[in-house]
């Protein structure tokens, strides 16, 4: 993981940042992802990820992996994570302001809270 500028976490969506030059990686078209993050403690987190460019901050044509891990609250810098990629949400855009942005990413994480349930482990220890 690399550590980014630190963006996500001012728009109150804090990611794991992967560079994508990395030839180790595989990963699929741009656009936004629901994922599942499988940390080094064996537990698996459902997660939003966005595999681009960043056009809403010019970043030019870096490509960037960053993942949003639902409701995780903790610090993973320097571990090795596990991202599988489960459904394509939609393509990767430029949005308006950060706001626009904020937006578009509540809907990513509420389209992955649909698909993937209550499947967060803190929240499935609070029910039993």
């Amino acid at each position: 993981m690399e550590d980014g500028r630190k963006l996500g976490r001012k728009l109150g969506t804090p990611t794991v940042n992967v560079e994508g030059d990395d030839p180790g990686l595989i990963l699929p078209a741009n656009g936004v992802y629901a994922t599942k993050v499988l940390l080094p403690d064996g537990t698996e987190w459902p997660a939003v990820t966005n595999v681009g460019t960043r056009p809403t901050f010019d970043d030019g044509d870096k490509l960037t992996v960053e993942t949003y891990i639902l409701d995780y609250e903790g610090d993973l810098y320097g571990q090795y994570l596990r991202v599988e990629f489960f459904k394509f949400l939609r393509p990767e855009k430029k949005f308006a302001d950060c706001a626009a942005l904020s937006a578009g990413i509540a809907e990513n994480i509420l389209e992955t809270r649909k698909l993937f349930g209550d499947t967060v482990p803190a929240l499935s220890e609070k029910t039993k």
